[in-house]
């Protein structure tokens, strides 16, 4: 072959390769993926009109965090014990927030009524916010504390205190059991390494028909490491109109991938408490007793999630869609197993009833046409009437 030719030649390899790459790219991102838009209902549904709340843009409260003692050397100072708002920043622009001091919230209690979440992080102290944290979880809002503000929530919620889970653990490495079947179903797991870097951190020890139990483990005593207690790591519990979320694990400074997930599942959950309560109400409302739940999030405009739902004999079924009403449209297809599908836009929470909905695996899926913001999150609740 001439050699002036050599170069022409690989230069028509590379443009072909490129064409052929190019082609890839456009039939996976307007064919493959293309939504396939709401098309014919073939499936007998009804979209239920019901009042939810109507909330206003997610406002987050953080208060300051504990701080190792700076760098005796650099003088740097030290990183924070439970540093959410790192990550809630990360998270992106929905998760703006408030740094609300302690101090604030003592001399006018009202404050925490300016926020949808407020995060009480990993610190000495706080029993003088007793009857604010009351007056406020009563009131529907989402509390979530950690570690050290053990003291702060078993003075204001003492009904919940489990006395027998009460314990200090040791630094130490644990596999933790995930007793809670959503979050397993989160974290593909039934089980957690948690790390705690230091010692003397706090159980979540609380119990009662309100408490749910999260996250559960054994683990060594502090200054006692030969004694070893099983107790709550992380629960939940409602009070009034709103919820508590305490864990003894928190945003340290590093955390592996599967703690960042955890981390971000609880700031989620926070976010659509006040929507799942509402939801479960008005499940239980019309008689239909909650089955599963997937609290869903979209890392990026622009995606599809998935999930099945088996049903084991003929009943009447509600799949609900919630979210929190901030401009968001969400697309919401049902498909039942003889492959008949029902399609609605949603541009807020609702219930779609299937009547006399046959045995055998359903699928559900959420596509984002809108959403406010990177991260956005939302639940599927699927309840059975028998």
């Amino acid at each position: 072959m001439p050699d002036f030719l050599r170069p022409l030649i690989d230069a028509a390899v590379a443009i072909a390769l490129a064409f052929a790459l190019l082609c890839v790219f456009l039939v996976d991102r307007f064919v493959l993926s293309r939504d396939p838009g709401l098309g014919e209902n073939t499936m007998r549904a009804n979209v239920i009109k019901t009042k939810f709340r109507d909330p206003k843009k997610l406002r987050l409260a953080v208060t300051p965090s504990a701080s190792f003692p700076p760098d005796p050397f650099t003088k740097k100072p030290g990183s924070k014990w439970d540093d959410m708002g790192k990550l809630l920043t990360e998270m992106g622009d929905g998760y703006k927030f408030d740094v609300l001091p302690i101090q604030a919230i003592a001399l006018d209690p009202k404050k925490l009524n300016d926020y949808d979440v407020v995060f009480l992080t990993c610190a000495a102290g706080g029993l003088e916010l007793k009857d604010a944290l009351v007056d406020y979880v009563s009131g529907g809002g989402i509390l979530y504390a950690s570690d050290w503000r053990y003291g702060a929530v078993a003075a204001a919620f003492p009904a919940m205190v489990a006395p027998k889970y009460v314990a200090v653990g040791a630094q130490q490495e644990l596999n933790a059991d995930i007793v809670d079947p959503d979050l397993r179903d989160v974290l593909g797991s039934n089980k957690i390494h948690l790390k705690f870097d230091i010692g003397e951190w706090k159980s979540a020890a609380f119990a009662g028909p309100r408490v749910k139990p999260l996250i559960q483990g054994r683990f060594k005593k502090f200054k006692a490491e030969s004694e070893t207690i099983d107790a709550p790591l992380m629960v939940r519990f409602s009070m009034g109109k709103g919820t508590v979320i305490f864990t003894s694990f928190h945003n340290e400074k590093q955390n592996s991938a599967v703690e960042t997930k955890l981390l971000k599942y609880i700031v989620f959950s926070l976010v659509t408490a006040g929507v799942d309560a509402d939801v479960n109400d008005k499940l239980e409302e019309g008689g239909f007793a909650p089955q599963k739940s997937n609290l869903l999030s979209t890392p990026k405009r622009g995606n599809t999630i998935e999930k099945k739902y088996t049903n084991k004999s003929q009943c009447d079924l509600r799949f609900v869609l919630g979210f929190r009403n901030e401009g968001a449209k969400l697309r919401f297809r049902i498909v039942s197993p003889d492959a008949k599908q029902f399609t609605v836009d949603l541009e807020s929470t609702a219930v779609v009833e299937v009547p006399g909905a046959i045995p055998g695996e359903w699928t559900y899926s959420v596509t984002d046409q809108n959403l406010p913001y990177d991260n956005f999150p939302f639940t599927v609740t699927v309840g059975e009437k028998r």
